[in-house]
């Protein structure tokens, strides 16, 4: 296929899923390439898809996103065009602008950057910084993350080289690819199972791809099922009295553990493969490794595989962005995903442990877009327009791209806001508060749109407006949760305002509505999570439920101490329940590491003396 500048590219090919209507009349093979199949081009003649062609249905919804998304980001450069914040850091603003392409004023902010941009601190996210508001006590009697939570658990059990029963390694894959796969579509299911069908018939080598497959299994063997509350009560002995004890775990059950350790322990011995690797295996690799760690609550080694997993991702898009080499389609798919995995991984764990260094990704000059996927028949029967119209059928996995699309998108807003309220400070004047309030105004439409834009198979119940229903299916949690996640951020910053900065009247009254909506939205976060489904997340999900827990406090302080400016935020009646939900949560979860333990510590030392 030519391009208008000359240069060759390889056709886009996507599975098999509706042929044309000229191939399906002459009964032959299609190739349901846009926007015109092979068969049909050589034919000459017009090529037309039925519109209710799950394929066209894809690629309208991501089209629909990636309009939204732009939209936003042309209003957000308005915005900020208005009422430039402070400048970034020297260093940083210059790596910002050595990527540009073309010269940029310095009052002309560049909306793609700060969209990507791994803002570095802000004073309302992550729990470190939430604690040092001036309205809680600055000595504290112990750290949100303790040196060992640094390190690398030991292994539960002793490793054996598992069986790789064909059955056992047949059920796993197809756990990989309903649970994990699902929400994070790094990998080519073909090229899966053609390592998977390698192995079976070769058996395991010292290959990258081996490594892969190791790793595929490791994490299928450890993965729960959602939404089952996976916390039990076991049995130990009390030191000095010999009686039992019995208390409630959320330990991974021993037998999944046993199982994933014996695959891990033999990827682990495989990593310099992986590392070596000069394709995108050696990415995949190790952001498999990441997702491993971070279920096992080890927030620094699973952030180590993601920061090589980006420099791997790096080296790799070097070699290939000159474009001389033919690439598949499916290949610069991967490499699009890859990039935006990568980064999220990466700032999803430097957002709490604010020191860590920003991920290189942040600072790429890799075009943005929207990474295209391709579509094909679910196992699970049904017909294409259930995935569309009925959040229950899926009958096309189409659904977990639109969730990926989603979730980069919303990854993007997310920036853009944490970019906006870096400027908060006790010491802000009105006209700036004013500024700052008018572009939080103008990030809570953009946010609107984006829900707008969700397609009815990743819709929800709007938050504060009614409560999700009991068997809500995982991946519109997943989304439900991220709005909350941005609405409420946007809200907190009020918060803060009425908190630390003196307000007149009006100010007071106006701000003091938007700071009862983030404690109403911590409340809802708090009532409505699923506390004991263990999945990647679940670290930073108990450190987020954590800050949800200090904003209360410190709104509850605010009012004792009869802060002018808090005078309008209604503290919610349950308050202190909610509080002491998150403490009795944060023991459970405790045990895992991570400095989930020391959370609780610190919250149970904050409601001393409350009733």
């Amino acid at each position: 296929m030519e391009t208008a500048s000359g240069i060759s590219k390889p056709r886009k090919h996507t599975r098999v899923l509706t042929a044309c209507e000229s191939c399906r009349l002459s009964k032959t093979r299609c190739d349901s390439a846009r926007p015109i199949c092979a068969k049909c081009q050589k034919r000459g003649v017009a090529c037309i898809y039925p519109e209710s062609d799950p394929v066209s249905i894809l690629e309208a919804w991501g089209s629909k996103i990636l309009a939204s998304v732009e939209n936003q980001e042309r209003l957000l450069k308005d915005t900020l065009g208005a009422a430039s914040p402070p400048s970034l850091p020297f260093q940083q603003s210059q790596q910002f602008s050595n990527l540009l392409r073309s010269p940029v004023e310095p009052t002309e902010p560049d909306t793609e950057l700060i969209s990507r941009n791994d803002t570095l601190k802000t004073p309302i996210t992550g729990s470190d910084m939430i604690l040092s508001w001036p309205i809680f006590p600055q000595e504290r009697p112990v750290s949100t993350f303790p040196p060992l939570a640094f390190e690398e658990k030991q292994d539960r059990f002793p490793t054996v080289i598992p069986s790789f029963e064909p059955r056992r390694i047949i059920d796993l894959r197809d756990v990989f690819m309903t649970k994990i796969l699902s929400k994070n579509p790094i990998i080519d299911e073909e090229q899966l199972e053609a390592y998977i069908a390698r192995v079976l018939e070769t058996g395991i080598d010292w290959s990258a791809s081996s490594c892969l497959v190791l790793l595929v299994l490791a994490l299928a063997a450890i993965w729960g099922t959602y939404p089952e509350d996976e916390t039990r009560e076991v049995q130990c002995l009390e030191p000095g009295y010999g009686a039992p004890m019995t208390y409630v775990t959320i330990a991974v059950p021993e037998d999944r553990m046993k199982e994933s350790l014996q695959y891990i322990s033999m990827a682990r011995k495989r990593i310099s493969a992986a590392y070596l690797d000069n394709s995108l295996l050696g990415v995949q690799c190790f952001c498999l490794f990441g997702f491993w760690y971070q279920y096992n609550i080890e927030p620094i080694p699973g952030w180590k595989m993601f920061r090589t997993a980006s420099m791997l991702w790096q080296t790799y898009n070097m070699k290939h962005r000159s474009g001389n080499g033919e690439r598949s389609a499916q290949e610069e798919s991967l490499e699009q995903s890859l990039y935006w995995t990568c980064l999220k991984s990466e700032c999803e764990v430097r957002y709490e442990l604010c020191e860590l260094p920003p991920s290189d990704l942040s600072l790429s000059d890799f075009p943005f877009a929207l990474p295209s996927f391709p579509v094909y028949h679910s196992p699970y029967g049904g017909s294409p327009e259930d995935s569309v119209h009925s959040p229950s059928g899926p009958a096309l996995d189409s659904t977990p791209y639109y969730y990926y699309l989603a979730e980069i998108s919303m990854r993007r807003l997310l920036n853009r806001v944490r970019n906006t309220v870096r400027v908060l400070s006790p010491n802000l004047d009105i006209a700036s508060i004013r500024n700052l309030s008018g572009t939080l105004s103008h990030l809570e439409d953009q946010l609107h749109q984006w829900v707008i834009c969700l397609p009815p198979a990743l819709r929800f119940n709007m938050p504060l407006e009614s409560r999700p229903p009991p068997k809500e299916p995982e991946l519109v949690k997943l989304v439900r949760e991220r709005y909350v996640e941005v609405r409420e951020l946007l809200c907190r910053a009020y918060l803060y305002l009425c908190i630390h900065t003196p307000l007149d009247r009006e100010l007071a009254a106006l701000y003091g509505t938007k700071a009862t909506e983030s404690l109403l939205l911590a409340v809802y976060r708090i009532h409505n999570e699923v506390p004991w489904f263990r999945h990647p997340g679940s670290w930073g999900a108990c450190r987020v439920r954590f800050n949800h827990a200090l904003c209360l406090i410190a709104a509850f302080r605010a009012k004792v101490d009869e802060i002018p400016s808090a005078e309008y935020v209604s503290l919610p009646v349950s308050w202190a329940g909610c509080v002491r939900v998150v403490i009795e949560r944060l023991k459970v979860w405790g045990p895992e590491g991570g400095g989930i333990k020391e959370l609780s510590i610190l919250l149970e030392w904050l409601m001393q003396g409350i009733a």
